[in-house]
């Protein structure tokens, strides 16, 4: 019983590692992972950016009132 499983398991390896468009599907999307992650990293400075000018925005506003 242990040889068989063990010779399927090792038929299912063989296998796994020669089906050549999963794995092209696997890099194909790894990089766009990586590209996205990219993105993601964009996006999330021009957000922090955007969030320091509205704080100093709003606290010249506040300078403002406090001037009245």
């Amino acid at each position: 019983m242990y040889k068989i499983l063990t010779a399927v398991a090792l038929a299912l390896a063989f296998t796994a590692c020669t089906d050549h468009q999963a794995e092209a599907e696997i890099a194909r999307l790894q990089a766009e992972k990586e590209s996205l992650q990219v993105e993601i990293q964009t996006l999330q400075s021009k957000l922090d950016s955007a969030k320091a000018k509205a704080d100093s925005v709003q606290k010249s506003l506040s300078d403002l009132d406090m001037h009245r």
